[in-house]
């Protein structure tokens, strides 16, 4: 478990290190190179989200160890079948995927941001291909308690982006100014940078596929053909995984639509379809990717952290029918979740302009730029809440056999989302699209709450709602004594940013703890003894 956490602290912040330079080596409004990108971008990541992460885990892992455990031929033949499947209907998605792609280009001007989209995309299509695969093999070595592997395939994406970024980029144009005689590096256009990014993660996926091998082969693993044997356990997978998984990625399902949306609706003075000029400026979907990143801190850190350590919990519960202590931990566990993504939430509220300029803000982005991305932040920070407690709801029904509920709350805030978006866009630009993603998840969170609460009456309710109403205190005297220190302290520098983050976050979170603690919250006793019983 301390191999997945480092795995995954590690990842985050090299993740973070590759949007800084991605920010200052293609900005966010030029030309909408970087909307391109992040819409190329977004459909692999998307499905490496459903297969990563931990979703495969809930129907295959299961089963797999299962199978693993009794005979491992068979075994072998279970997850032969499962990368062989993957790989046909991907393929076939990713030809289907290629053809739009081909038709985009074919019939647009170069010059379009659908040519230079479907470009990208057309590139980057083949690493869905490799991720999910990936992840596959990872989930299969997870069974086996080999963590570690997991925990270092996320890093090989962001390590290789980055130096596509700091360094094939700059001797590419070293390369360039040579063969045009040149004394100096030769300007390369955002287009070409985002081709040159698109290649290193193609070989980061590679590389994520292929490092699978060597372990699986070490621990018993053997290409096995024979399907005929394990397609009762090849059935049984496919009929949990996708209704389970639709479940858990509401929040990322919501983000392409919005990310989607706000690419088709932003432009510079170009009219969209005869009706009127695009009521988006270029860079709407670069800003949903640069702030989305922000909030994605504490829903890795508190949210899936919280889910991940209960659900085994749950499980054995739930497997033995004592749902009373099943009630208890996932009482905690959205009790812990509820009580440090409060203030979480809040302190990105305060600081969104802060972190933005200070992460950001260099070479190709600008000031404007950074006040885009800080609404972004704004409107994303009032859903961290709801972000960090759906991965724990969600997976309390999938532990009692309930799949539909969840599907069907998911698939209703998927439409309501769609429904929100389009009229906050009108009012309130792409912050409108935050702003839709934070309530449809907000009320997903509450609908599904109430819904557990009510059939399965397991859930504590005073319990719960007492450390949400100290959470809640605790983060009103946090928020005025940050903004107090904020106040203070002038300046806009990058090291007026570290000081105004570092004494804020220092101060605000010494007069969180203490208010929660006089209110009686023990939580963070819970958290630092690392025990997960009811307390």
């Amino acid at each position: 478990m301390v191999v997945v956490a480092a795995g995954s602290f590690f990842s985050r912040m090299l993740g973070m290190l590759r949007d800084v330079v991605t920010a200052g080596s293609l900005g966010m409004s030029i030309g909408g190179t970087m909307d391109a990108f992040v819409i190329a971008f977004r459909l692999p990541d998307v499905a490496r989200r459903f297969f990563g992460d931990g979703s495969l885990g809930i129907s295959f892992i299961p089963i797999f160890s299962k199978v693993w455990m009794r005979d491992k031929q068979k075994a072998s033949a279970l997850l032969t079948a499962m990368l062989c499947r993957f790989l046909v209907y991907l393929t076939l998605f990713v030809l289907a995927g290629e053809i739009l792609c081909w038709i985009g280009i074919r019939f647009f001007h170069p010059e379009s941001k659908v040519f230079l989209t479907a470009s990208l995309l057309s590139l980057l299509l083949p690493y869905l291909i490799l991720i999910c695969m990936a992840a596959i093999c990872s989930a299969a070595l997870q069974t086996q308690g080999k963590f570690s592997v997991s925990a270092l395939v996320p890093p090989i994406l962001n390590i290789a982006w980055i130096t596509g970024i700091l360094v094939i980029v700059p001797l590419y144009s070293s390369i360039q100014g040579i063969t045009q005689g040149a004394a100096t590096l030769a300007t390369l256009t955002p287009d070409i940078k985002c081709y040159i990014l698109t290649l290193c993660i193609l070989i980061a996926g590679v590389l994520q596929l292929l490092i699978h091998y060597p372990f699986l082969k070490a621990n018993g693993f053997r290409f096995n053909f024979h399907f005929a044997e394990v397609q009762p356990e090849i059935r049984q997978i496919f009929r949990r995984f996708f209704p389970q998984v639709f479940g858990l990625m509401t929040v990322q399902v919501n983000l392409l639509v919005a990310s989607a949306a706000a690419w088709l609706f932003s432009g510079e003075g170009v009219h969209w379809f005869g009706w009127g000029t695009y009521p988006l400026r270029p860079g709407a979907a670069a800003a949903i990717y640069y702030s989305e990143r922000l909030f994605e801190f504490p829903q890795g850190l508190i949210g899936l952290a919280i889910a991940t350590a209960i659900y085994p919990l749950m499980a054995r519960h739930a497997a033995k029918k004592n749902y009373k202590p099943l009630g208890e931990d996932l009482t905690l566990g959205l009790r812990l979740a509820f009580v440090f993504s409060i203030p979480a939430g809040a302190a990105l509220m305060l600081m969104s302009e802060k972190l933005a300029h200070l992460l950001f803000q260099r070479g190709a982005f600008n000031a404007c730029d950074t006040l885009r991305t800080a609404d972004m932040i704004f409107w994303f920070g009032t859903g961290v809440w709801a972000f960090c407690t759906l991965p724990i709801i969600i997976r309390a029904f999938y532990i009692l056999g309930d799949n539909r509920t969840p599907f069907w709350a998911a698939a209703g805030s998927v439409l309501l989302n769609f429904a929100l978006a389009l009229p906050l866009m009108y009012r309130m630009q792409e912050q409108g699209f935050a702003a839709a993603v934070s309530m449809t998840a907000a009320l997903q969170t509450v609908l599904l709450l109430l819904q557990f609460a009510v059939r399965y009456k397991l859930l504590q309710l005073k319990v719960l709602a007492a450390g949400i109403l100290r959470s809640s205190a605790a983060t009103f005297c946090m928020a005025l004594s940050v903004m107090i220190v904020m106040k203070s302290l002038p300046g806009n520098s990058s090291f007026d940013d570290i000081l105004h983050i570092a004494l804020g976050g220092i101060v605000g979170g010494a007069v969180f703890l203490f208010v929660l603690r006089f209110l009686g919250g023990r939580e963070i006793g819970i958290i630092l003894r690392g025990r997960l019983k009811q307390q």
